[in-house]
């Protein structure tokens, strides 16, 4: 009677132990699936696989590939390749920041030398305007002179025409009479009308030269300030250079 019950006792423990292994198969089924797809996505050796073995009697049986034989020597040069890439990938980075630190100091002196320039353009810009309002307000005087002077003169000779007609009336006077007298004072009176009539033509070339002066005045304040600007741009680039 004890040795029934005692052998019930074996097989129940014998049942459960089953039931436990079968669950421990399953799981082992799940895992070497999830491995095996690991194993062909590193590519660690070519066709290398594990294939479950339920009546196997040691590990490497029952896997289908002995772990440390196979998996670990080829887990051991992935690990090693990765370390290698991984050092190369740090020098590389380690360079990488090097060249960034040097390229953002280059980068710095650059935006300090273009804000160096925009502020010498500002200046050569402010001498610019100030050359261009000084060149206009000479211009300006300058016109204005011209034309008073040529205002001036107009009445000048307004002035000596008007005494040129007065002569010439007395001189055709002084024509129709024979005294000796008032022939001499005809002769005088034509002299005089000679001189005035030279004193105009004085006068006339005088206004001429004085229009081709200003003239000249204007177009050589025009070349003045067009050539200030490559003048003074030019000088101070070439002080920054």
């Amino acid at each position: 009677m004890e040795a029934e019950v005692a052998r019930n006792g074996w097989e129940e423990k014998s049942w459960d132990l089953d039931t436990m292994i079968g669950h421990k198969f399953k799981e082992l089924e799940a895992l070497s699936i999830e491995c095996n797809q690991a194993l062909r996505r590193l590519k660690l050796v070519q066709g290398l696989q594990y294939v479950l073995n339920a009546r196997g009697s040691s590990p490497a049986e029952v896997l289908g590939i002995d772990y440390k034989s196979t998996i670990k020597p080829a887990l051991d040069s992935f690990a090693d390749d990765i370390n290698k890439s991984s050092m190369s990938k740090l020098e590389e980075l380690i360079s990488l920041q090097q060249q960034s630190v040097e390229n953002a100091a280059k980068i710095e002196a650059k935006r300090n030398h273009v804000a160096a320039l925009q502020s010498n353009c500002d200046e050569v810009e402010a001498q610019v305007n100030y050359l261009k309002k000084e060149t206009q307000n000479y211009t300006s005087r300058c016109a204005s002179e011209a034309k008073k002077l040529v205002e001036d003169v107009e009445i000048e000779t307004h002035n000596v025409d008007v005494v040129e007609r007065e002569v010439a009336d007395v001189l055709e006077e002084a024509m129709k009479q024979r005294d000796e007298g008032i022939q001499t004072c005809a002769w005088e009176l034509y002299a005089l009308v000679d001189s005035v009539s030279k004193y105009k033509e004085y006068m006339a070339s005088k206004i001429s030269e004085m229009k081709s002066n200003l003239s000249e005045t204007a177009g050589a304040v025009s070349d003045s300030y067009k050539s200030s600007l490559p003048v003074q741009f030019g000088i101070t680039f070439e002080a920054n250079h």
